[in-house]
């Protein structure tokens, strides 16, 4: 069964939008989203794995931190 964050993809799909590429998201990304622990944390390192495992959709991951994928 594959998980699904809608809080996760809300977040990745509002930075998506401003059509910037990020390392990893900060605080003031952040703020006003309900995100678990475990999501910010993901978020904040920039983990593309952990993100995935923990349900963000694979198209926001790669639009949110392109920057971090090799071509």
């Amino acid at each position: 069964m594959i998980r699904t964050s809608y809080a996760l993809n809300k977040i990745l799909t509002a930075v998506a939008r401003q059509h910037v590429m990020k390392e990893r998201l900060t605080d003031d990304d952040l703020t006003g989203h309900d995100l678990s622990e475990e999501e910010r944390a993901a978020l904040k390192a920039g983990d593309i794995t952990g993100l995935y495992h923990l349900g963000a959709n694979p198209y926001l991951i790669r639009r949110v931190f392109r920057s971090r994928f090799s071509i």
